[in-house]
């Protein structure tokens, strides 16, 4: 993927939001084109999902964001919330002049990233001119609890997670060997070897996200996000995995019953299922697409 006609023709940038912390990214705008700014998940990095990524390009301008900690963005010297996450995002998109105002503006977004869109929609109504989120972190406020208590079981798992690999080749086979990896498209899994790892001149292979990172974001949960859907009066379709175990597809549901700007439709997979299934996740965004810019 790193080797990609179209992404070698993006324009990195980055932006300074603290004295120590720059956010990188990659910019695909266009001129007189929509354009998508997309936002990732937790411990993954915008890059990382090109397969989707790649194919709405030939029809749309794309902006990507990676957030502190995540892909070639700085880790600053502490994950302080996300609160600051939503900041830094915003400052980036006003360094930018990323606004509905200047154009048809998409916000978009996996998980954590989804989350932070909908949150930044909401404050403002007037930055986006529609929503489209893939299995956004929109949780039982029960599950936020959990999240918030010092013995959150996800923090423990992130800290003792395998973050080193002494080749590309073993970083792949232990992806394959995981549970939340092993249903991925072969080039998603490549891709996130590409962009969300690092390579080094010994062929060692890590993670870019720091785990202390990761363990930081899920220690700081998203409380506010049922008032932000309470709040939200951008045009939005969620689009949520329909997986049985999945604690989102539910949430989903209710934000929908209760916000008539957003629809919740159902698809194949699991929380990364645009991972999984780029190519059906390509179908249902497109025509979420349409419907939002029509």
């Amino acid at each position: 993927m790193k080797d990609c006609s179209i992404l070698s023709k993006a324009t990195p940038w980055a932006h300074p939001v603290q004295e120590d912390l720059y956010l990188r990214g990659k910019d695909l705008r266009r001129a007189d084109t929509t354009t998508i700014q997309f936002m990732h998940g937790a411990a993954f990095c915008g890059s990382a999902y090109w397969p989707l990524l790649k194919e709405l390009s030939s029809d749309y301008g794309l902006f990507i964001q990676d957030m502190q900690g995540h892909g070639e963005s700085d880790p600053g010297s502490e994950f302080t919330g996300w609160q600051s996450a939503v900041k830094n995002a915003t400052s980036v998109m006003d360094a930018f002049d990323l606004h509905a105002e200047k154009g048809p503006f998409i916000g978009m977004g996996h998980s954590y990233g989804a989350s932070l869109s909908l949150i930044m929609a909401a404050a403002d109504p007037t930055r986006f001119s529609g929503l489209v989120l893939l299995d956004p972190m929109i949780f039982p406020l029960s599950l936020f609890e959990l999240f918030a208590n010092p013995e959150n079981p996800m923090v423990s798992r992130v800290l003792k997670k395998v973050t080193e690999w002494s080749s590309r080749d073993e970083a792949m086979a232990y992806l394959k060997s995981k549970q939340a990896f092993k249903t991925w498209r072969q080039d998603a899994l490549e891709s996130f070897i590409d962009h969300a790892m690092e390579t080094h001149e010994n062929g060692r292979v890590s993670l870019r996200c720091p785990v202390e990172v990761e363990a930081q974001l899920l220690s700081k949960p998203l409380l506010s996000i049922w008032d932000s859907v309470d709040q939200l009066k951008t045009p939005t379709v969620i689009l949520y995995s329909n997986e049985a175990a999945s604690p989102i597809g539910q949430s989903c549901v209710d934000a929908s019953e209760k916000n008539p700007y957003i629809q919740s439709i159902p698809v194949d997979g699991s929380h990364n299922f645009m991972q999984e299934f780029p190519d059906e996740t390509l179908v249902a965004t497109r025509e979420a697409l349409a419907q939002l810019l029509s």
